[in-house]
C-alpha cells in the first residue's frame, strides 16, 4: 500500500470514528446522505446528535444534513444572498422549502438532497433576479425532478449556477467559498 493510500484510508477511518459514529443510529435516508457527504467532504465542521454541518462547501455558506425518518427537509443548503424585498413574496410562492433571512443576507433551501437544494436555489435566484416568475420556476422545478427520477442530469442540479456568493466571515478569519476537487454532489 502506498503512503497516500494509507493516509486516505486513515482519514476515512477517522471520519467514520467521529461523525460516522453519530449517524450510525440515524434512519436510512439521512444516514446514507450523511455518510456520502463525510466520504466526499471529510469531517463536518460542526456535529451533534441531530445534525452535521459543513461550512463553505459547494460555494455556499453552509450545508447541514439533519437526522430524518423520511428524508424530507434533511439537507439544508444556505448561501449568502441579498433577496430584494419586492421578491420575497414571489420566492415564497415558488417553493415553501425556501427560507429567507434578509437581516443575515441568507437564502436557504431545505430539501431531501443536495442536488434538489441546488435546483431550488438556482431557480430561486432566477425568480429573485426577475428572469422567471414563481409559476414558471415551479414548472421548471417539476420538470427537472421528473428528469432526475428518470436518471437524467441537469445543470440546475449539478451545482450553483449563479455568481459566487460573498466570502464567509467567521469570528477569527475569512473563509473563501470552497469547492471540493470533484464538484459533483452526492
Amino acid at each position: 500500500m502506498t503512503a497516500a493510500g494509507g493516509i486516505g484510508w486513515l482519514q476515512r477511518a477517522e471520519a467514520a470514528g467521529r461523525a460516522g459514529t453519530i449517524v450510525a443510529e440515524w434512519p436510512e435516508p439521512s444516514r446514507r446522505t450523511a455518510l456520502a457527504m463525510i466520504e466526499k467532504l471529510g469531517e463536518p465542521h460542526r456535529r451533534d446528535a441531530e445534525s452535521l454541518t459543513w461550512i463553505g462547501v459547494y460555494r455556499g455558506k453552509r450545508t447541514v444534513i439533519r437526522r430524518s425518518d423520511t428524508g424530507e427537509g434533511m439537507v439544508e443548503q444556505t448561501v449568502l444572498y441579498r433577496v430584494p424585498p419586492e421578491k420575497v413574496g414571489e420566492l415564497t410562492r415558488f417553493d415553501d422549502r425556501l427560507r429567507i433571512d434578509r437581516k443575515a443576507s441568507e437564502l436557504s433551501a431545505r430539501t431531501e438532497s443536495v442536488r434538489t437544494s441546488f435546483l431550488v436555489l438556482n431557480l430561486a435566484h432566477e425568480v429573485a433576479s426577475g428572469f422567471k416568475t414563481a409559476e414558471k420556476a415551479r414548472e421548471v422545478r417539476d420538470k427537472e425532478m421528473r428528469l432526475a427520477a428518470a436518471g437524467k442530469s441537469s445543470r440546475y442540479r449539478d451545482g450553483l449556477i449563479f455568481e459566487e456568493p460573498l466570502p464567509i466571515v467567521l469570528p477569527e478569519r475569512v473563509l473563501p467559498p470552497v469547492l471540493p476537487s470533484d464538484a459533483s454532489a452526492p
